[in-house]
């Protein structure tokens, strides 16, 4: 039987320990008798709700071929196991989905540069010419500002108070 394993991995682990991570996580799969079909890094992204006082974890998605009595062992050692904050698993009659997943709030990892893959350039913002009109409209000199406020102040509603 074919299942599919969510694995959510702390952001305590930093873009490049996460390969090493998922590895490990491979091991304990191998170890209780299965065998993974396929695992693919989904990226850093943001929890709905934080969990020991961890807001990000890096989602990772995995298909493993596994006898129905030993999911038992894989559940008990992902609980057991540091590496993964939270996981879920999940049977998979149908087999391995050809369709790639797409996070709506993905994060990709760094490249060796120490940018993110989507990253786009940062442009200088322009002003649009209908924003330099009003500004210009609204300011006033300190002789005109002067002026309205004698007249405040001059008015009835001061003579009232």
């Amino acid at each position: 039987m074919i299942y599919e394993i969510m694995s959510i991995i702390p952001s305590k682990f930093s873009d490049s320990e996460i390969d090493g991570v998922v590895a490990n996580i491979e091991k304990l799969f191998v170890t209780a008798g299965a065998k993974v079909e396929k695992t693919t890094n989904l990226g850093k992204i943001k929890l709905a709700y934080p969990i020991d006082h961890i807001r990000f974890g890096t989602y990772v998605l995995s298909y493993v071929t596994v006898e129905g009595e030993k999911v038992q062992k894989i559940d008990q050692d992902l609980r057991l196991s540091e590496d993964v904050l939270r996981h879920m698993i999940v049977a998979r009659p149908e087999g391995i989905p050809a369709a790639t997943f797409r996070m709506a709030s993905y994060q990709p990892p760094l490249t060796p540069e120490g940018r993110r893959s989507g990253e786009r350039e940062e442009r200088p913002r322009q002003e649009r010419p209908a924003e330099a009109a009003t500004t210009e409209k609204a300011r006033m000199s300190t002789a005109e500002l002067n002026d309205k406020l004698d007249q405040i102040l001059d008015s009835d509603i001061m003579k009232n108070i």
